[in-house]
């Protein structure tokens, strides 16, 4: 997992379920370095989601931006799950990180948290707080 590839939301917390997003729903990773073992992932507005999955096109006349959009929220990697690869490259994650610093933690592979340099942060794969 890393910036811009889709996840789900594997489990359902409180300051979740406060901004309206429950387990199952698929968002995107938006920033690329890791804090505090979380990622930023945006999730779409449920309203849009649900209107354009219904080729519903009479709810989009007119509307413009009248709907939430992006909900950036911080959650914890062990809630995530990977969907589908953004496409995003280690160049292009280097050049987004703070500092452009290679050390900065920025992908999970294989259950370790990793930087650009190929360290890993936990100890025991999937046990992302060893």
């Amino acid at each position: 997992m890393k910036e811009y590839d889709d996840v789900i939301l594997t489990k359902d917390r409180q300051e979740y379920l406060d901004e309206g997003i429950k387990k199952g729903r698929i968002g995107y990773i938006c920033e690329p370095e890791i804090r505090d073992n979380c990622f930023f992932v945006a999730f779409e507005d449920e309203e849009l989601v649900k209107h354009r999955e219904a080729n519903d096109d009479e709810w989009f006349e007119g509307r413009g931006f009248d709907f939430d959009g992006d909900i950036p929220l911080l959650v914890r990697i062990e809630d995530l799950e990977f969907y589908e690869d953004g496409g995003t490259i280690d160049e292009q994650l280097l050049e987004a990180l703070p500092k452009n610093n290679p050390k900065w933690w920025c992908k999970v592979e294989n259950g370790y948290i990793l930087n650009l340099l190929g360290e890993k942060k936990n100890k025991i794969p999937y046990d992302y707080n060893s």
